[in-house]
């Protein structure tokens, strides 16, 4: 299943592709490529900024974790916004620039459509109220999702870097906030090397447990590692994150569900 992030980049690519070659024996070609590549960055920038200010108290304690993008800490509305108005105001004096962007857009909405929604219905689906996920001596466990308070899945292996960077920031979250439940689940490897790992980290861990088959992340959609799944009070899948968190961009999934 395609992920929200990755809809948006082929969505990017597309769009710029198909204006490049309508605009090929154009005497503005640069023009509409300097337009396009301004757009994008003012976009990223005042996403990325927005996201910053929005969880300054974080980003304050340090500074150059503003710089870490890795995280994927950008706010898209204001993103898309920035972006669409210096791509607007570039082209407004030239009508040839905007009839060409209007069809690479128009083109670029058809093609992602049928992705749109049936990602759309993937994500609004009924979740599991439950999952059965196995402990280390290999016994099944039923792990309830419906408790009242939201819950946290990480999906995880020792063998990610990414993996093994955001670790110790879901470790803190897990100690100091009791009002979510986080749940581990190592991806198909040996208890023992998953539990050194933990160890030779000094990573305290409760809630950690095995998917040796990977049957619970193929459940989800989870084809990449690590991937953090976030479930509400009532047990419903309402978000997700491929790739590594950060303080800021896990205290970003986690307000709405406190809410």
């Amino acid at each position: 299943m395609m992920t929200s992030t990755a809809l948006i980049i082929a969505g990017v690519i597309i769009f710029w592709s198909l204006v490049g070659y309508l605009a090929r024996a154009s005497k503005q070609k640069n023009e509409v490529t300097d337009t396009i590549f301004w757009s994008i960055a003012a976009g990223l920038v005042v996403a990325r900024l927005i996201f910053v200010i929005d969880l300054w108290e974080i980003y304050q304690k340090d500074w150059l974790s503003v710089l870490n993008i890795r995280d994927g800490g950008f706010n898209s509305y204001s993103g898309w916004f920035a972006g669409l108005t210096v791509l607007l105001v570039r082209a407004k004096k030239h009508r040839q620039l905007m009839s060409f962007y209007l069809k690479s857009g128009a083109i670029t909405a058809a093609a992602l459509f049928p992705l749109v929604v049936i990602q759309t219905l993937y994500n609004t689906s009924p979740s599991p109220l439950n999952i059965n996920a196995q402990t280390s001596s290999g016994e099944y466990q039923s792990l309830e999702l419906n408790i009242g308070k939201p819950v946290v899945i990480n999906f995880w292996a020792s063998w990610c870097p990414p993996c093994r960077r955001e670790m110790p920031v879901l470790a803190r979250a897990q100690q100091t906030q009791s009002d979510v439940k986080f749940i581990f689940i190592n991806q198909s490897e040996a208890p023992t090397k998953a539990e050194r790992f933990l160890m030779s980290q000094g990573v305290d861990l409760e809630n950690t447990y095995f998917d040796f088959a990977g049957n619970i992340s193929k459940s989800f959609g989870a084809y990449g590692l690590p991937t953090t799944l976030f479930f509400n009070a009532k047990g419903e899948l309402v978000d997700r994150h491929m790739g590594e968190l950060s303080e800021a961009s896990l205290q970003h999934y986690l307000r709405p569900l406190l809410k």
